[in-house]
């Protein structure tokens, strides 16, 4: 076997384990009902989980870079798998306890992002020639998809095999664990970050010094960018909201909506992103796509927010919630692009990244689960309408931000030509 083909291979068990990770701290996104029944906790409950498990991981990022260049990655994506493991079947037989909960989205934190997160970006790089980056992380993109569809698409069917909702849930989470551990021992069996030597992904970059670092705090373009990151994360984080609209509004299935969510969050990745992607070169631009994508996905919320009729409905807004993943993946897929269209300097763009992470990611994983959830804790069924009409306004502040980095692109393009 070639080089290039175990690198591959390197890199689908890379992919295959980080779509193991994340399934336990955003197990809402398919198993809504089933939490809140489960554990026996509100709305605002549920979502304060994810709230912790952001603020951890916030507070681990820049350690867990340091850590990642400290230590050698395959020891620490295997240790983090495993310990992600570790806790899926603590949780298991601990979730009726919220204190127990809350330890588990805490650990669950620390294992996937505070090491897990830098590591497996950076064992990726490794092994992949300079000449080849762009082709590996997409690939590996592809494969992240499509490991948490069949991840979840497992703990559905496990889910499905019980009467009661309980221990159907107890076995899906359990499902969840034991995915980690596959995934931690092909990784342990399957990469080496020597596969490719330093001569042939050619000279690292220079280190960039603690005063250049702070030097992107002052670069405004690099706000915009953070936007366009916040609304098109926060847009796909919301839009699971989905799932219980359609089983307390329309009367859905729970295992149906479940399906449908597992297609909505995980497997739609797979088309959209990589489609998003050739449609953002063509046009050379990343913000003319989100531009497109934020005006569709308005406009597919506005027909959800007064849709009305009978029973085909469900299988109209069905179709449409589809649409809505594909075109918020082809939006989510290419926000990291955006980094470079705002002419952030590549030596300082790991820094621009992380900052993009804490305002794009963080921040709507803290604080949109316990507000959209307060909203159907307080209006009931009405409170659906206040979540579309947020991701409306979502829509809008991501228009106007890449219309602005566009625009700020072409003065600067001016001023170039008018001092030559």
């Amino acid at each position: 076997m070639n080089s290039r083909a175990k690198r591959y291979i390197a890199i689908t068990a890379l992919g295959l384990v980080y779509g193991t990770m994340f399934n336990l701290p955003y197990i809402k996104y398919v198993f809504y009902d089933a939490m809140i029944d489960g554990m026996g906790v509100s709305n605002t409950k549920l979502g304060l989980l994810l709230t912790v498990y952001t603020i951890v991981s916030t507070a681990g990022l820049l350690p867990g870079g340091w850590i990642a260049d400290r230590f050698k990655t395959k020891g620490i994506i295997v240790g983090s798998a495993f310990l992600n493991g570790i806790i899926c079947i603590f949780f298991m037989f601990t979730m009726k306890n919220y204190a127990c909960a809350m330890i588990t989205w805490i650990v669950s934190a620390i294992a996937g992002v505070t090491a897990f997160w830098a590591a497996i970006l950076k064992a990726v790089r490794l092994i992949s020639p300079e000449d080849e980056q762009g082709r590996a992380y997409g690939f590996w993109e592809g494969v992240c998809g499509l490991s948490a569809t069949i991840g979840n698409f497992v703990a559905l069917y496990v889910f499905s095999r019980f009467d009661n909702s309980t221990a159907a849930l107890k076995g899906a989470v359990a499902s969840m664990g034991v995915m980690c551990i596959i995934g931690g021992l092909l990784v342990w069996w399957l990469y080496d970050e020597n596969m490719t030597s330093t001569d042939e992904r050619g000279e690292e970059r220079k280190t960039v010094s603690i005063k250049e670092t702070f030097a992107v705090f002052k670069l405004p373009k690099l706000y915009l960018s953070c936007i366009i990151v916040f609304c098109s994360y926060g847009f796909f984080s919301s839009q699971s909201f989905l799932t219980p609209y359609f089983t307390n509004v329309l009367g859905a299935a729970v295992t149906f909506s479940g399906v449908l969510a597992i297609f909505r969050s995980y497997g739609l990745k797979i088309l959209g992103g990589p489609v998003g992607g050739v449609i953002a070169d063509k046009l050379h631009s990343p913000s003319k796509l989100a531009i497109g994508c934020y005006i569709i996905m308005a406009a597919v919320v506005i027909y959800i927010a007064n849709a009305s009729g009978g029973s085909e409905l469900i299988t109209i807004l069905t179709v449409l919630s589809l649409i809505l993943a594909t075109v918020c993946f082809m939006a989510r897929g290419t926000m990291w692009a955006t980094i470079a269209e705002a002419e952030i300097p590549p030596e300082i763009s790991g820094t621009a990244i992380s900052v993009a992470s804490i305002i794009g990611f963080n921040i709507p994983d803290t604080f949109l689960p316990p507000l959209l959830g307060s909203w159907l804790d307080k209006y009931g069924n009405t409170g659906y309408q206040y979540i579309f009409y947020f991701l409306i306004g979502l829509c809008v502040i991501g228009v106007i931000a890449a219309l602005s980095l566009i625009f700020a692109n072409k003065r600067t393009a001016a001023k170039r030509i008018s001092a030559n």
